[in-house]
């Protein structure tokens, strides 16, 4: 027994086992100690120092998790000077991690939408779930994909490729607005329930929108007071129907009061409406009254009749409704942003042929959309660069007559870092003009301040010097409590998006002070920047990246916009879209959501900047297939060097280099492709950075994801595993996780890469009949009455059912019963184990427990490539070898296989039935059996052994491919061996070579002990299920025998064709057959056959009536390991298509009067009752003559394993 230990921790006595880590103890404690160097699964490294800890009584801090508890510890896991120790370690740490957290584009948009993450959704088709990620910051997207100023496109770098144009970011997200806007089921975000507390919300402009989206969701009561006769403030007041169609406007506002938002029109604060009474409704008010008060051009004479602010222009033709007559008139507008580019569009669209804009900086200091003053050009509009006026002329009347420029040259930047222009002398000209639109600048009109101030009850409002509303830059609270601004109105003139953004700012403090919080911004989390090291220039881009020109916006021809007809018109299709998405070049990391490093980083207030100096720079590595390494982000942890040495085995990854300039590679500085690796993902797994991800073939985001539990559907140990789902939709990667099976969550190839499927649009999701030489939908009903009518107009004999070793429990289990109690036909089998018999069955017993290899003084695999198949339990094997020093063994027919490196010795040998046989011969021959272990624990030895005596060993030696001499030396030390593993595959080893293996850890007396004897596995994660659940002719549920009499074996029935029904569940014959033709043959031109799968395999190609399968994850049930161990799961996603596979064999049994269960539950309990008491017995010899067949299908016989083989094989050939 461990002797127990007690130490105090954080001032608590805490009891831990000698040998424990203080990490160790303190996790089960539940308290918190960061690491990053750190992984369960293997020794200390202690090469981070993020996690060390005060021990009282020792000099300086020490890592946790190398320190071994002692007694009477005094540990402090967190005091000032670990907190600063640790911040140091992550400051050094950062100061050479050249690496984005964040995209630029994230970072540059006011409202920080998460771009990368919904152009990752676009890409994948989920239109919806774009548009959902980007109103949690931003409810207004349709709206914005037509009309923001895109500083996020600015910022995107692939401007630094030699295309020349950023990403369509607000292309993808009108798209994407538009689909969701038009769907059926538009997003709505969820609602609290109502709080009681009602909000006013002063202005229905993009701010006061914004806020009342955000507070409803949080259970607010909001009414917004529009001024104006309609909703939208500057939206429908300040920006022209060509760019932002009304109709468009209103569908986007109906999105926020469909949620329970009122808005009041004609609602003038201080003239119509006073504070007073908001104050006696109202336990909050937010002001979002925007900036649009209009000024003229500022020179003397710009009082002239004709001269106007050019948004009191745009804002009079809305209200009107009838557009300017410009016919005949010159027009000149004076600014360079994006007002001024609407006036001068629109001048041109109210009939005027001559309209030239006044700037008096080049166009490339322009503030305005670069693709506006492109729009403008094609309509005729002219630029007077670096000119300004100076003087507005009027005639006798007053009128405009025309106006005074002068030239100007750039000189020095300003604040905003742009050239500031400069007068040149003598420069005037007089240009005749008939009017000025004047688009310099607006002003916030505050004119209800005095009636706020009357009625506050506790504190004043006030107004900056500029005129704007006074507030807190952090929480944006006025100097009322209960009165918060947000918006143009706060700022002065900016953005939508500007608005937006602070709308939800103020929309956090309100809720927060109508909860009794206390106002806490949102904190902006640490970012590591690759700006913080260099400047990012084309040279690090153009080299790295596909080419790739942007899908450009289809547009009205220029000849045709005299009118208000929306001029750009949006994206074709989706292709389209999905085709820019592509261009995106992933500039944030994809594990940002999940890294350690950030998390860390942001915890302790890291200075990325603190110790900069050099750093380095490597180019990321895609060069295979699955695993991707950017060695910019690595820390060195070694991590993955040393699980792919210690657990995976391969030592693929190495450490190159020494000092600062170390990093990990591949070993020897080749490809990732051309070491020992096996793609099993565990180097992905443990990476604290993202600096080893995946390699995906889509946009992977980062978006936050959902968990969905799920037990691997492809091997046999039954591992368990995190599908990492956005909203249940797609599944964005595979995580290891803690279970039964994996204690710490290592999994393989086929679990960590094969999820892709469960993302592809080409899943059967209804019943589908053939109807000629193509399938034709059909309802559940329909096909259930079509195959009822089929088998009922034949005999039962005439149908037999294949139930497939990927199915559940509960679904084979109701195949058997509808066979034999429902159809009444003895023909319920599977293509899995056909021509094999049932002799795998006893592969279930006395097997040597996966948690015991580590106990073995020797491991032999026996015909078992582990890293293709069985990945899991090869990670033992390797641990056992690398840390227990367990020496391991291969005996294989293949020379040269792909674990020569992970064994010791390797024994190539031709058979191997002629192998164990010879071995058992030898033995027996020898008399070196282990007679009082036969004795006590075996039957039929004497039987076993009669005919053994008359077989030659040199004849049996010759056929194995070994020599006397090394037979008997390997027998006798295989004999000799305490505790000796024999591994083996059923994919290569048939039932009679089982049979005998079983002999021979009999003979040797091995069998079920600790740490010795057997561990055969299995094909497929449920074989063993077909067993336990009847799915064999001559095998009932629980494994109880049933005599076949002289019904002929069921490969034999199909050879003679002499069945009129078949339905195969989960199986794909024809497409795994070692013998193709022959299995076509089988099922070619049948009366009627049905298959039930997930996409249309080759079986499919042949049946008549075609049903859809559901996941794993769609439905509950269980798997039974090939050792076993049995695990229940629970639904996680609700069926795509519509009925799960327990419900249609439900619904198919209730066809054949067959009742009592409704779900998995029903069906698992029904199983339980069914289930025999089994005693320990003694085990049987098994007496062979010979070898059996070999199997007759590959894959299991399993669409899915074949699909990602192929698919494995098929990536490595483009590398």
């Amino acid at each position: 027994m461990s002797e127990i230990i007690n130490i105090k921790l954080n001032g608590n006595v805490v009891s831990g086992t000698k040998g424990e880590y203080i990490l160790e103890v303190a996790r089960r404690n539940n308290i918190k100690i960061p690491t990053l160097c750190h992984d369960p699964r293997l020794d200390p490294f202690s090469s981070c120092f993020v996690c060390v800890v005060e021990i009282e009584g020792l000099r300086g801090l020490h890592p946790s998790c190398s320190t071994r508890i002692q007694p009477g510890m005094n540990i402090i896991t967190d005091s000032e000077k670990v907190h600063q120790s640790r911040q140091t370690a992550l400051d050094l740490i950062m100061s050479n991690h050249y690496a984005d957290c964040q995209a630029p584009c994230i970072q540059t948009c006011p409202a920080n939408v998460d771009v990368q993450g919904y152009i990752s959704l676009i890409d994948k088709g989920l239109y919806h779930e774009a548009v959902a990620l980007i109103k949690e910051v931003n409810p207004l997207p349709a709206i914005c994909g037509r009309v923001c100023v895109r500083p996020c496109e600015a910022a995107c770098r692939r401007n630094l490729m030699d295309e020349g144009t950023p990403v369509g970011i607000d292309y993808m997200k009108r798209f994407a607005s538009d689909w969701d806007l038009e769907s059926n089921n538009h997003f709505k975000p969820e609602i609290a329930p109502s709080s009681g507390k009602k909000i006013a919300i002063i202005g229905a402009g993009p701010g006061g929108l914004s806020a009342a989206y955000f507070l409803q969701q949080k259970g607010h009561q909001c009414d917004i007071f529009e001024a104006g006769p309609k909703p939208g403030g500057w939206l429908r007041y300040g920006i022209p129907e060509y760019r932002l169609p009304n109709n468009l406007l209103d569908k986007e506002i109906e999105t926020i009061t469909e949620l329970g938002a009122n808005i009041y029109c004609g609602k003038n604060l201080g003239v119509n409406l006073s504070y007073a009474e908001i104050t006696k409704e109202y336990n909050a008010t937010i002001l979002t009254i925007g900036s649009q008060k209009g000024t003229l051009i500022g020179t003397p004479g710009d009082d002239a009749e004709n001269v106007y602010s050019g948004i009191d222009f745009l804002k009079n033709m809305e209200i009107t409704g009838k557009p300017a007559d410009f016919t005949g008139k010159k027009i000149i507008v004076v600014g360079g942003g994006n007002t001024a580019m609407d006036c001068c569009r629109t001048s041109i669209r109210c009939g005027s042929t001559d309209v030239k804009v006044v700037y008096r900086r080049t166009e490339k200091e322009m503030p305005a959309n670069p693709i506006e003053i492109h729009e403008s050009k094609l309509e005729g509009v002219e630029y007077l660069f670096l000119n300004n006026p100076v003087q507005v002329n009027k005639d006798a009347e007053g009128k405009l007559k025309s106006v005074t420029l002068i030239k100007m040259e750039l000189g020095e930047p300003d604040a905003s870092g742009r050239r500031r222009p400069v007068p040149v002398e003598g420069s005037e000209t007089n240009l005749e003009v008939d009017i000025i639109l004047a688009a310099i600048g607006q002003k916030t009109d505050v004119n209800f301040i005095d009636d706020i101030n009357k009625y506050a009850t506790e504190g004043q409002l006030a107004v900056t010097r500029w005129g704007d509303i006074e507030a807190n830059k952090n929480t944006l609270q006025t100097g009322i409590p209960n009165v918060f601004a947000a918006g143009d109105g706060v700022t002065g003139p900016a953005t939508i998006i500007e608005a937006i953004a602070q709308a939800k700012k103020a929309a956090l403090s309100c809720h927060q002070f109508l909860s009794g919080e206390g106002l806490t911004p949102h904190k902006r989390p640490f970012l590591s920047k690759k700006d913080h090291f260099k400047k990012q220039i084309p040279a690090d881009y153009v080299e790295s990246y596909v080419h790739q020109t942007r899908e450009e916006m289809p547009t009205l021809d220029p000849d045709n916009r005299l009118n208000f007809k929306e001029v750009e018109l949006g994206y074709a299709d989706e292709t389209v879209a999905r085709n820019e998405a592509q261009r995106c070049l992933e500039c944030g990391c994809q594990e940002f959501l999940h890294c350690d490093l950030q998390k860390y980083s942001d915890e302790y207030g890291v200075n990325q900047e603190k110790f900069a100096g050099d750093f380095n720079e490597y180019r990321i590595d895609f060069s295979h297939p699955y695993i991707e390494i950017d060695s910019n982000k690595c820390i060195l942890c070694s991590r993955c060097v040393r699980i792919c040495s210690e657990l995976a085995g391969d030592n693929a990854l190495g450490l190159v280099n020494r000092g600062f300039k170390t990093y990990v590679a591949p070993s020897l500085g080749s490809k990732l492709t051309d070491t020992h690796c096996q793609s099993c993902g565990l180097c992905i797994d443990t990476c604290p950075t993202g600096a080893i991800s995946e390699n995906f073939l889509f946009k992977p985001g980062p978006v936050k994801e959902n968990a969905l539990e799920a037990i691997d559907n492809y091997g046999s140990e039954g591992v368990s595993m995190n599908l990492m789902s956005y909203k249940n939709n797609f599944v964005m990667r595979v995580e290891g996780r803690p279970g039964l099976v994996n204690e710490k969550g290592s999994i393989g190839r086929k679990a960590k890469f094969g999820y892709r499927y469960l993302n592809s649009s080409s899943r059967i999701k209804t019943p589908m009949l053939k109807k000629g030489n193509a399938f034709e939908p059909i309802t559940f009903e329909e096909a259930y009455e079509l195959i009822e009518k089929n088998i009922k107009a034949s005999t039962p004999e005439q149908t037999a059912l294949f139930a497939g070793a990927r199915l559940t429990n509960e679904e084979i289990y109701l195949i058997q019963k509808w066979a034999r109690k429902g159809i009444k036909t003895p023909y319920i089998a599977n293509f899995h184990y056909m021509g094999r018999g049932s002799g795998y069955a006893i592969n279930s017993q006395k097997n040597v427990p996966f948690n015991q290899l580590e106990g073995a003084s020797r491991i032999y695999l026996f015909g078992a490539e582990l890293a293709e198949d069985h990945d899991y339990v090869g990670f033992l094997v390797n641990n056992a070898r690398v840390k227990k020093g367990v020496k391991v063994e291969l005996i294989s027919t293949n020379s040269n296989p792909g674990s020569l490196h992970k064994v010791d010795n390797h024994l190539v040998i031709k058979d191997y039935y002629s192998f164990v046989k010879a071995a058992n011969m030898y033995l027996v021959k020898k008399r070196l059996q282990n007679q009082m272990y036969i004795s006590a624990n075996t039957t039929g030895f004497e039987e076993y052994v009669k005919p053994i005596h008359e077989w030659v060993l040199h004849d049996m030696c010759l056929k194995a491919g070994v020599s006397t001499d090394e037979l008997e030396t390997w027998a006798r030390a295989y004999n000799d061996e305490m505790n000796a593993v024999l591994v083996f595959s059923e994919k290569y080893i048939t039932v009679n070579t089982s049979r005998e293996l079983y002999n021979l850890a009999m003979i040797t007396g091995k069998l079920g002990k600790t740490s010795s004897g057997l561990m055969p596995l299995k094909e497929k994660n449920n074989a063993q299920g077909l067993f336990d659940m009847g799915a064999f002719g001559c095998i009932g549920t629980g494994g109880v025998d049933i005599p076949r009499g002289d019904r002929p074996k069921m490969k034999e029935q199909l050879r003679r064709k002499t069945f009129n029904n078949i339905l195969i569940f989960g199986e794909d014959p024809v497409g795994t057959a070692v013998n193709k033709s022959e299995v076509t043959e089988w099922l070619g031109d049948l009366p009627f056959m049905v298959v039930q799968d997930y996409f249309i395999t080759e079986t499919a190609k042949l049946a008549h009536l075609i049903l859809p399968a559901s996941f794993p994850i769609e439905s509950a049930g269980s798997f039974t390991n090939t050792q076993k161990i049995l695990q229940q799961f629970d639904r996680q996603i609700e069926p795509k298509i519509g009925q799960t596979n327990l419900d249609q064999l439900i619904s198919l049994g209730k066809h054949f009067d067959l009742n009592g269960v409704a779900n998995a539950g029903d069906v698992f309990s029904e199983i339980i009752g069914h289930l025999p008491i089994v005693e320990d017995q003694p085990i049987a010899f098994m007496p062979t003559e010979s070898d059996s067949p070999q199997r007759l299908f590959n894959h299991g016989c399993d669409y899915l394993m074949k699909r990602f083989d192929d698919e494995f094989a098929e990536a490595f050939k483009r590398y």
